[in-house]
């Protein structure tokens, strides 16, 4: 079996948060490198919704995939902005499809299903949520999450 070759383009970094693009995918990847402040966070994922929104004006579907296996905990204060913020930007954009991985350390994972919990919660509560596209799912590996998000694809 031949295995696909990843090829990324770094288009954003700021402290332990990498945004790249993936050429195989149209999908944008987040990795987080350890821990962040919130001032990093806010500031990345500012950047990283005006990037996201620029390419979706010429590319039909734009994922996303994140990386949060080497990250430390994200305050929950972060983690309520970004769904009170930015969930309803992307949920609104178009169709969504992110896939993300999570640590296995266990605070880690508190803090993410918080994320993911708030996230939905946020979807829920717009107006005209039923006409909303988008989807979450949380994988172990990356080979599990890049298969699911080809799958995604319109062709």
């Amino acid at each position: 079996m031949k295995m696909k070759t990843m090829h990324s383009e770094v288009l954003l970094k700021v402290a332990g948060i990498t945004l790249t693009r993936l050429t195989h995918l149209p999908c944008l990847k987040i990795s987080y490198e350890g821990y962040n402040t919130d001032e990093e966070f806010m500031e990345f994922h500012r950047k990283t919704y005006e990037i996201y929104r620029e390419m979706r004006k010429t590319e039909n579907q734009l994922f996303f995939f994140t990386d949060f296996s080497r990250s430390e905990a994200v305050s929950l204060s972060a983690i309520e902005w970004f769904n009170r913020e930015l969930i309803p930007l992307y949920a609104t954009s178009g169709r969504f499809r992110g896939a993300l991985i999570i640590s296995t350390d266990p605070f880690n994972r508190i803090s993410m299903e918080e994320y993911i919990q708030g996230a939905i919660k946020a979807v829920m509560q717009m107006p005209d949520a039923h006409l909303i596209d988008a989807r979450q799912k949380v994988f172990e590996d990356e080979a599990s999450a890049l298969a699911w998000l080809e799958k995604q694809m319109i062709r």
